[in-house]
């Protein structure tokens, strides 16, 4: 499905990371998607082929080249020094791992940050203890438990489920990296305390059946970040880019008309 979109290598410091592009005849925005963990970036084929934009390839996944990453922190310098490289200042869409990816863009790099795109995400991302050890003494039956928690609708979406957990058991170890650095992010209390102020135009969107990140993370994020919109887009779950495409490009393509943003 994502042999349809263009391909960029960007090198950041001697790492070669992969960014897939709008299909043909979508000229490309300045929006850029950062997947979650143990995914790529053909997770937003639907949104490149319909709404435009980037989407990168985190080191050491998809096609991008493998580097020592341990803090969400990492991620984002190799996000925003990719960014400078295709357009200079974007929007940022991130997903559950990619959404932390995102907030940290925004402390820490905010020159090339236009906006947010907030997706099944938190201030704060814990992950379940059973799925961490699952994942290192019963990866297989773990797996299957995540993606069970990971689509809140399953009916119609059965092939896609099944790629989705042969990947991530192909993918395991990295699976278990990710969720362990999602597992040390928490900027919770510095949101409570006024530490952090989020002053770029800010979309936030979850599913309601959401079970890895409830919806109870969009609604306070939402309190927070002034200004920011959110949008819960029912009968989806945590993956609601995959399971609800058309309300998910609905939501983004409106926001992305508000800002006005202009192809590059």
């Amino acid at each position: 499905m994502n042999t349809l979109a263009g391909l960029r290598i960007v090198e950041v410091e001697g790492v070669k990371g992969s960014v897939k592009i709008a299909f043909r005849g979508v000229r490309p925005l300045p929006l850029i998607y950062i997947h979650g963990s143990g995914l790529d970036g053909s997770l937003w084929w639907r949104q490149l082929k319909e709404v435009g934009g980037y989407a990168v390839d985190l080191p050491g996944h998809g096609l991008s080249d493998e580097v020592s990453v341990k803090t969400v922190n990492d991620y984002a310098f190799y996000v925003a020094k990719a960014a400078e490289k295709l357009v200079g200042k974007a929007f940022f869409a991130g997903h559950s791992l990619g959404g932390a990816i995102a907030q940290s863009l925004y402390l820490n790099f905010k020159e090339v940050v236009s906006g947010l795109i907030l997706i099944g995400t938190g201030a704060r991302l814990r992950v379940l203890p059973q799925i961490l050890e699952g994942l290192r003494s019963r990866p297989k039956e773990t797996i299957n438990m995540f993606i069970d928690y990971a689509f809140g609708v399953k009916e119609g979406l059965e092939n896609l489920i099944e790629e989705a957990e042969k990947l991530l058991f192909e993918r395991r170890e990295l699976l278990l990296k990710d969720l362990s650095i999602c597992d040390r992010f928490d900027l919770l209390e510095d949101y409570r305390a006024g530490r952090i102020k989020v002053n770029v135009p800010t979309l936030i969107i979850v599913g309601e059946l959401d079970r890895l990140t409830p919806v109870k993370y969009s609604h306070f994020l939402h309190s927070t970040i002034t200004g920011s919109k959110l949008t819960v887009i029912r009968e989806a779950g945590h993956m609601v880019m995959l399971e609800k495409p058309d309300e998910f490009n609905e939501a983004l393509s409106s926001f992305i008309a508000e800002q006005k943003l202009k192809p590059v």
